[in-house]
Parts: structure tokens; sequence; C-alpha cells
């Protein structure tokens, strides 16, 4: 895939995990494409009460967080990922 999946004016504020497949139970990055290719955990909150939780692409890194104090963010990665570079 060539280029970024989401449109240039997006904010951080759109989900970047869509529900994906004729059934909707695959989850698919609006970043990169990758479906079903992701890791995800929830634990209990520093603020003391309710849960943090994240879902992260594997292939993009992009992360989706939500916490009781800070609520809901998107950060997505910047793509089309930049090319390795090898080490001299």
């Amino acid at each position: 895939m060539n280029g970024p999946l989401r449109r240039p004016d997006s904010t951080d504020e759109e989900p970047i995990f869509i529900t994906w497949g004729p059934d909707g139970t695959s989850l698919r990055c609006q970043v990169c494409g990758a479906v079903d290719e992701f890791v995800q955990d929830e634990m209990p909150s520093m603020a003391g009460y309710g849960e943090d939780t994240y879902i992260r692409c594997s292939r993009c890194g992009s992360v989706e967080t939500s916490d009781p104090i800070f609520g809901w963010r998107a950060k997505p990665a910047p793509w089309s990922a930049p090319p390795q570079q090898d080490d001299p």
C-alpha cells in the first residue's frame, strides 16, 4: 500500500481502529490497513479507580489509549513508514 489511508485532514480525535469484515469481528487499522494485527491490554488505573487501556497496531505502531483522567486519545503513527537504514 502506498501513502496514508487516513484522510490528510483527519485529526487525533478520529478512531484509528474500525470494525472490519462481513461479520464485523475483525479490527482494521486506518493508518496502515493492517487487519487483526494488534496488541491490547488493560490494567488498574494509576488514578486509583477505573482502568487504563491501550490498543496498538503491530505493523505501524499507531495507538489508542483510554484512562479515567485524560479519557480517550489516539496517536497515529506516520505512514508510510520511513525506510529502514542499515548500520554502517
